[in-house]
């Protein structure tokens, strides 16, 4: 019988295989914040290097959120990459700045600047995929929280072991990888101590003012009370609507062309085609069409979608106008999606 060291590196080597996450012989850029998940990601990609036939690359930002902790989570991060053998590249960023000009809300200023520097990173040394350490549990809160948002379908999946960059806004070439994303958070816990780490313990996990935080805290301990396995329940109901999306996206590549042509910068979709879609079909391709013209989906959740749905009966000369500039517009000939 395997001891819980190797069944947890097993199940990520399988899982990375599964899913196509590394493409050797290329380095990958690991993101280390220096707390738990990162420092057992980091672990373990270490010892799975040489099977995987990859490089790795450590990355870790300062948030300058945090004052003196931040400053010892760097010093963490760089003497951990250093022991392991691992280069790395520190940096630090404003995000109370970032999030002004950008008014913001912390969690996503701190997401956005985050993801950036990583990618800045990645573009420094040659890399094409970034490696983040979410967890089963994170999932799970993932979930939750997009569920309480109202987020459709696509939404509730949760984070997919592999993401495009051009979905969060940045460049298409590049990839974010979730290598840990089925391990849970006492696994992660248990074989940091099991190896003899330490992570860091970052002291705003545990402030009530973020939403996940509560979720965490607050909402997940209370549905465990109903379903002590509620986070299998809501990952298993992920998994599922990943298949179901898979089964859309393989529709809406099938009538594409009957449907969408290129106008100018914009796409215009034919009125009696689109109708004739089912209801569920018709979202998705305009979901895709969104997609086409802004180059990601970031800012377009699935209530903007349904709002371009329900604008499909409207008459012509109306219009409707979403994040980024993005508009349909109600024509004679059908509709056209474009920025404004």
């Amino acid at each position: 019988m395997s001891s819980p060291k190797q069944e947890i590196a097993e199940r990520v080597l399988g899982f990375i295989r599964r899913h196509s996450l590394v493409s050797p012989p290329e380095t990958l850029v690991v993101g280390v914040s220096g707390g738990p998940d990162s420092v057992c990601l980091l672990h373990l990609l270490v010892r799975l290097k040489d099977s995987l036939g990859i490089g790795l690359h450590v990355a870790h930002l300062d948030h300058a959120l945090r004052g003196a902790e931040s400053r010892a989570d760097a010093e963490y991060v760089s003497e951990l990459a250093h022991r392991l053998g691992i280069p790395a590249t520190m940096g630090r960023r404003d995000v109370r700045d970032y999030r002004a000009r950008h008014r913001l809300s912390l969690e996503e200023a701190a997401r956005r600047v985050r993801y950036e520097y990583l990618a800045g990173v990645a573009a420094d040394v040659g890399a094409g995929r970034i490696a983040v350490g979410h967890n089963a549990d994170d999932q799970a809160e993932t979930i939750l929280m997009r569920l309480l948002r109202g987020a459709g379908a696509l939404g509730l999946q949760g984070m997919q072991p592999l993401t495009a960059w051009g979905s969060l806004g940045g460049n298409r070439g590049l990839k974010v990888i979730r290598p840990i994303l089925e391990v849970t958070r006492k696994e992660v816990e248990a074989y940091c101590q099991q190896h003899g780490l330490s992570p860091r313990q970052d002291s705003s996990n545990l402030s009530r003012s973020h939403l996940r935080n509560r979720v965490r805290h607050e909402l997940g301990p209370l549905l465990e009370s109903y379903n002590p396995r509620i986070n299998q329940a809501l990952l298993r109901t992920a998994d599922t609507l990943a298949i179901e999306s898979s089964f859309f996206e393989e529709r809406v590549r099938d009538v594409w062309d009957e449907v969408v042509s290129e106008e100018g910068s914009g796409l215009l979709l034919r009125a009696t085609e689109i109708r004739s879609l089912h209801p569920a079909l018709q979202r998705h391709l305009l979901r895709q069409a969104a997609r086409r013209v802004l180059g990601s989906l970031e800012d377009i959740e699935w209530k903007h979608v349904d709002r371009m749905a329900r604008a499909l009966k409207l008459p012509a000369g109306k219009r409707v106008v979403l994040p980024r500039g993005l508009t349909l517009y109600v024509e004679d000939a059908g509709y056209r999606v474009a920025v404004e």
